[in-house]
């Protein structure tokens, strides 16, 4: 009598079927895993609005007005030369950055060597994690890196010197309450922005820098329009970041956008954030920019 020996293992189709089920399992939770990445990134843009927000109900409240949209080329009193100051540093104070505003040389202008140290330092509230990195190497005016930033300031409808009814900020001008006739909660202050390719020239989203296609942000078309924004320096990417070239300063106009699916985060002037829809009505949209037009805005 032999004794058979019995073999224990998986056959050869046996495994073929297991991997094809853990295949068909991982294509299944990848995309939930990111799904669940891309909630959490946007949770975490809402909220770096809504510190902007707070900073700048805090700056109101100490000034008595919003900040500046920029101080773009101020006289210097006694002096032949001008200043040039980007929003951002304004607030810097307000978002536990004081270290960058005390380092920052507020007798010169952002672009010069004196303040290549403060324009390098991150500052995590400005920065949706959704986008790519956030500092670049200048090609302009030949200053050293600098950060770029996601949250631009609403500078009215169509373009940077055409705003319609007045928005909450300008060259020099930051609005007080009882400047925003419309209503706080019916205009927009701050909106999403993306940034572009690092080796571009592209002034889009540049936080530290005070031209008009650099953060503030127009409603000339909906968020997130495939229409071009209009740039000194067109580095375009398609589907992202589209643009043409515009020679005249005054006729530049930036769209918000945002990586998020369906729309962009806007924070409105009373210091609340919503979700804005890629397909909100462009009048509407363009309504909730100005400050003082009188426009009847329904659900948005």
């Amino acid at each position: 009598m032999s004794v058979r020996r019995i073999r224990h293992g998986f056959t050869l189709i046996e495994l073929l079927v297991v991997i094809a089920i853990i295949a068909i399992l991982i294509a299944l939770l990848l995309p939930a895993v990111q799904q669940a990445r891309e909630a959490a990134r946007r949770s975490t843009c809402k909220n770096n609005l809504k510190q902007l927000g707070l900073a700048l109900h805090n700056y109101h409240d100490a000034h008595t007005r919003f900040p500046p949209g920029m101080l773009y080329r101020v006289p210097i009193p006694g002096t032949s030369a001008t200043k040039r100051t980007p929003f951002c540093l304004f607030l810097l104070p307000y978002i536990d950055q004081a270290n960058i505003y005390n380092i920052y040389n507020h007798n010169d202008s952002w672009h010069l060597a004196s303040n290549d140290a403060a324009r390098i330092v991150p500052i995590p509230v400005w920065q949706c994690p959704s986008d790519r990195e956030a500092i670049f190497p200048n090609q302009f005016y030949n200053a050293g890196e600098s950060i770029r930033g996601n949250y631009g300031l609403n500078w009215g409808r169509n373009t940077f010197n055409s705003q319609g009814s007045a928005s909450p900020f300008n060259n020099i001008f930051g609005a007080k309450f009882r400047d925003i006739i419309d209503g706080t909660s019916n205009t927009l202050a701050m909106m999403e922005m993306l940034k572009p390719a690092t080796t571009a020239w592209d002034l889009r989203a540049w936080i530290w820098n005070d031209e008009p296609d650099a953060y503030p942000i127009m409603t000339r078309v909906s968020p997130n329009s495939s229409s071009p924004d209009l740039v000194t320096r067109c580095v375009n990417e398609a589907g992202r970041l589209p643009c043409i070239q515009e020679a005249t300063p005054g006729n530049r106009s930036v769209a918000a956008r945002s990586l998020h699916t369906g729309g962009v985060h806007a924070m409105l002037c009373d210091g609340s954030v919503r979700f804005i829809s890629n397909n909100i009505d462009l009048s509407t949209w363009q309504a909730l920019s100005s400050m003082a037009g009188g426009e009847v805005i329904g659900e948005f």
